[in-house]
């Protein structure tokens, strides 16, 4: 069965009644997701900061089925970029 790992963060804002989800896109290994964690968390912070905003982000990585398509143009990609 083919997996993607998508890194899904979670915002909530002060005053705010609702959580805002942000998905970003796949990665082809669990480890690739975790490692990825740190960055988009930092980075979603710094972009929030940036408007005024205060905003607590906790992310996940959650793991999903993928198309066998979209799996086979993620590795051209990949090994387009290797060479």
């Amino acid at each position: 069965m083919i997996k993607i790992w998508f890194l899904m963060a979670l915002m909530s804002y002060p005053n705010t009644p609702a959580i805002a989800y942000k998905g970003f896109g796949g990665y082809l290994e669990k480890e690739e997701c975790e490692n990825s964690r740190v960055l988009a968390e930092n980075q979603i912070s710094a972009f929030e900061l940036r408007r005024g905003n205060t905003v607590y982000i906790e992310t996940f990585c959650m793991e999903m089925e993928a198309f066998n398509s979209s799996l086979r143009k993620n590795k051209e990609k990949i090994i387009g970029n290797d060479a």
